[in-house]
């Protein structure tokens, strides 16, 4: 590791079903507000509706869309945002979800328009280069608390404004600094992660649902100029799997959708097969690669696109795999995560868990035009409700802590949000100043990357920090060495030979395996480079393979051997110790993990995104800064 001197260098309506809370009578049963356990403070998102979508917190008990789900309910069936509850003398009567409220005849639950919340939508503050100016920025999301999305033109009407702390304080109350929104255009992935089991798939409703998520497809094709959507669908019956990977064209993944219809047993073999409901693996797969996707672009634009992300999962039932739901893993994602259960007999608690941003009971088909139209809409509006900040700190030095909320006359702040950047690594040089015209004309000298997400390069292409390229061998002597770090020598050809230069790989057997041998192609046996083992071999160690990934289908079962597999490890895969060698823009600590960005503390080169592990004065070993980048976009997505 080398030293550096930090010194220098968001059109569908909300279509909701109308709130119709009725006896046999006719006669219409009042709607009230949620009761107290409905209004308990939201922890990591927006509330969950056992109805068409509030969000997490909405304390029901039942599918207010099901006669009878309450039997103390009697006749008094609820639907939309709200459910049956008992009131005094044991009456039953339609409560509004949490986040929701009865209109002005009482008859129907509307979005409560003065409860707010916001959340981060990346995991960490950006700041302006090693030894920049003070310059931070956040990107989070304002929804209201039923979930629903507050753009900026509903934001403007309702008189709010965003107010930033720095460790706790205001910072309009310092004249020294300065903030401002800066609006960006914003990519949207989508993921349908989609229950395939024999229930759904050999029911004579399978083609109704299927034109419900065509649809739902079909209605997030962006408009000429717009930000790109990606889709992708992720099945699951006794097993998880990826049906079509993260692509813009949507026309594929209509087609994929229609061919479900056409021959179900395909998809359910793909599954494993329709004996089964893996809904947590399923869910925690489709956070997991919503999550890669979108540290992969913000990895291949080095910052240079802002991105949402959404996992929309589809089920008809429980988990039957006798595993457990990882539940931080929901609760701490930057991702949205929708459920919708289709089916009288879902656990609409279970449907709730996991559906943070939104929990959708469609019992029948009649039900599922309603929810998916209202599901269409929060994913389009995903994009247009997320707002990027900027502001110039006054800190000088540690890890201060920035907190966004809102100021409003009448509106409650359920959740705020916030990150902490390091202040140690601002610039000391009085010429290094931050303000509007810094953040106005950052992008002016830059094509990509930047603090203020500057855009990214052509699907060839790949962001050095400022500039476009295409992927390149690591150059030695200029950024370091490669570090016994394959993957940046590839571009070229090339391996991380012994001495730490990128060079040739050796020919099969002529020799001692000499600077190394080809990875995927050959591997090092008697110090010889000899062909790799196929696919479905029994392997010992990654480079024994094509993908070079040696792990067993079954790791919970120590009798099976571990063999090549068929794909490479991605990101948040399982890699082990030398079992795996993860994708370009990851590297190995048990799980693939991304890349580090610039300045993060790293304990190696391959832990960092510029491939350089700099040891720098008083602050540690530090990730470096950008000059290269060895892979592009279009090797991660379908064309």
């Amino acid at each position: 590791m080398r030293r550096l001197d930090l010194r220098r260098n968001s059109v569908l309506g909300l279509l909701a079903w109308a709130m119709a809370c009725k006896a046999e009578t006719n006669d219409p049963a009042p709607v009230q507000g949620a009761t107290e356990s409905d209004t308990s403070p939201i922890t990591g998102g927006t509330g969950a509706s056992t109805g068409t979508g509030a969000g997490t917190g909405a304390d029901t008990t039942a599918a207010d869309t099901t006669a009878g789900a309450n039997a103390n309910c009697g006749d008094v069936v609820c639907s939309g945002h709200g459910s049956c509850e008992i009131g005094e003398n044991d009456q039953p009567y339609c409560a509004c979800d949490a986040g929701y409220k009865p209109d002005e005849s009482g008859e129907e639950c509307i979005v409560d328009e003065s409860c707010v919340q916001l959340r981060i939508l990346e995991d960490h503050c950006r700041q302006a280069e090693i030894d920049g100016p003070p310059a931070v920025s956040l990107f989070f999301a304002v929804d209201f608390c039923a979930g629903t999305a507050v753009l900026p033109d509903k934001f403007q009407d309702l008189g709010l404004q965003f107010q930033v702390l720095e460790n706790g304080v205001d910072i309009q109350e310092n004249v020294e600094s300065y903030s401002t929104v800066i609006p960006k255009p914003v990519e949207s992935y989508v993921d349908l992660v989609i229950d395939v089991s024999d229930s759904i798939t050999s029911s004579e409703d399978l083609p109704a649902l299927i034109t419900e998520l065509r649809t739902l497809v079909a209605s997030l094709e962006p408009g000429v100029g717009a930000p790109d959507v990606y889709v992708a669908i992720h099945a699951f019956a006794r097993q998880s799997v990826e049906y079509v990977p993260f692509t813009r064209d949507l026309a594929a993944v209509d087609a994929a959708l229609a061919a479900i219809v056409e021959d179900p047993a395909a998809v359910v073999q793909l599954a494993g097969n329709g004996m089964g409901t893996d809904l947590y693996n399923a869910i925690e797969l489709g956070i997991h690669r919503t999550q890669r996707i979108r540290d992969l672009r913000e990895a291949v634009t080095w910052g240079g696109v802002l991105s949402t992300g959404t996992v929309v999962v589809v089920t008809d039932g429980k988990d039957t795999s006798g595993g457990m739901l990882e539940s931080s893993l929901v609760s701490e994602t930057t991702n949205n995560i929708i459920s919708i259960g289709i089916s009288a007999d879902i656990d609409d608690e279970t449907l709730r868990e996991f559906g943070r941003d939104g929990s959708f009971l469609a019992p029948a088909p009649s039900d599922w035009p309603g929810a998916f139209a209202e599901i269409a809409q929060r994913v389009k509006e995903y994009p247009d409700r997320s707002y990027f900040l900027a502001y110039c700190s006054s800190a000088t030095e540690g890890s201060p802590t920035v907190e966004i909320s809102i100021a409003g006359e009448g509106v409650t702040v359920l959740q705020t949000t916030g990150c902490t950047f390091d202040a140690d690594l601002f610039s000391v040089d009085p010429l290094d100043v931050c303000n509007g015209a810094y953040f106005a004309d950052e992008c002016d000298t830059q094509a990509c990357g930047g603090l203020t997400a500057c855009g990214a390069c052509s699907d060839g292409e790949c962001c050095n920090g400022s500039a476009c390229q295409g992927p390149a061998a690591a150059t030695p002597g200029v950024l370091n060495d490669c570090a016994e770090q394959n993957d940046v020598c590839a571009p070229d050809g090339l391996v991380c030979s012994p001495d730490g230069v990128c060079a040739a790989p050796e020919l099969p057997g002529t020799g001692t395996c000499g600077d190394g041998c080809a990875p995927g192609v050959t591997r090092c046996v008697d110090d010889q480079c000899v062909p790799v083992l196929e696919t479905g071999d029994e392997c010992e160690v990654a480079t024994d393979c094509p993908e070079l990934n040696c792990r067993s289908t079954n790791p919970d079962n120590p009798l099976v051997a571990p063999t090549c597999q068929p794909t490479g490890a991605l990101l948040y895969d399982d890699c082990g110790s030398d079992a795996a060698v993860c994708e370009d823009g990851g590297y190995c600590s048990s799980v693939c993990l991304p890349r580090k960005r610039e300045a993060e503390s790293c304990g190696g080169s391959r832990e960092c995104r510029s491939a350089d592990c700099v040891m720098t004065e008083g602050a540690g070993s530090r990730c470096g800064s950008p000059g290269f980048c060895f892979w592009s976009w279009d090797e991660k997505v379908p064309a």
